[in-house]
């Protein structure tokens, strides 16, 4: 039986470099050193989704046991020159100090890299970590929901957005102001214990009809110091914490954006509320936004 020897190559940095720049129309096989891997997570991997350290823990294992093959699995570069999947196992190299195999595909096209794995591990979070956008899974949660609440139909939480859909909705934001919004609902979370995703698609809605405000009502909220007896915010924290002891901290997230933006109208117009004003029930007509 005549045996095959296989295509493997242990490539320095000047010749993995050549193959990102030049590359081959088939896969190769490379025996990745921990050198050579520290050099590609070093200098090889400026956008990428975020690392996982419980499979980095796992493959290191699997590695140092003598548990890791040969599988169809691929580590892939783009036609940018940088690495597109394969950083948890590279750094698994690292750590477990130990070679390993693997098929390796140059010149992907990252334009198209949002649809490798779609549905299976990355998520719009992942597609805007791997386009360089800071604070990815917050900002993937804004963007699905300043969609949802600029709708006809705010209430209506929608479909599941594609990955190539959240992308394409941040790009028509600034980005400055995402991140402006996204750590005014960090600072209202971190108090509060609301998720931020909605609360900095609101924050970012609220921040076109007046940046001002939209900051103070945020930072009034956040803090709970307010000269007001009856503050909005202080009866939109009070209502939020109740409705999370009733349902076992769970609240409906149409509940939620609607007594924030009820909340936001009488902070607004400058007024008082009462108690009886901060109940909305899933069904009811969604209050519309003042000053928009």
């Amino acid at each position: 039986m005549t045996v095959t020897k296989l295509d493997t190559t242990k490539p320095s940095i000047e010749e993995l470099q050549n193959l990102i720049d030049n590359p081959p129309s088939t896969s190769r096989i490379i025996d990745f050193t921990p050198a050579l891997s520290d050099y590609i997570l070093e200098n090889l991997n400026k956008v990428n989704r975020p690392v996982k350290a419980a499979k980095i823990r796992l493959y290191a294992e699997d590695m140092t046991n003598k548990n890791w093959g040969l599988t169809g699995d691929t580590i892939k570069f783009g036609k940018d020159g940088l690495l597109k999947d394969g950083q948890n196992r590279l750094a698994a190299c690292v750590r477990s100090g130990v070679n390993f195999r693997s098929h390796v595909v140059f010149g992907i096209d990252p334009i198209l890299f949002a649809r490798i794995d779609i549905g299976k591990t990355r998520n719009g979070a992942d597609t805007l970590a791997i386009k360089g956008v800071p604070y990815a899974g917050h900002t993937s949660a804004l963007v699905r929901w300043h969609i949802i609440l600029n709708s006809d139909d705010p209430s209506n939480r929608g479909p599941s957005y594609t990955n190539e859909q959240i992308a394409a909705a941040y790009d028509t934001l600034d980005p400055d102001k995402v991140i402006d919004s996204v750590k005014a609902a960090s600072e209202v979370s971190r108090t509060t214990h609301n998720p931020v995703g909605p609360l900095a698609a609101i924050h970012m809605i609220l921040s076109e009809i007046s940046s001002l405000k939209a900051d103070a009502f945020y930072k009034e909220w956040s803090t709970g110091v307010s000269k007001k007896s009856r503050a909005p915010t202080r009866y939109l924290q009070d209502r939020l914490t109740e409705l999370a002891t009733i349902q076992h901290g769970r609240i409906h997230e149409t509940v939620r954006n609607a007594l924030i933006i009820k909340a936001w109208n009488a902070y607004y117009s400058g007024r008082s509320m009462t108690k009886r004003e901060m109940n909305f029930n899933v069904g009811d007509v969604f209050p519309s936004i003042k000053g928009k």
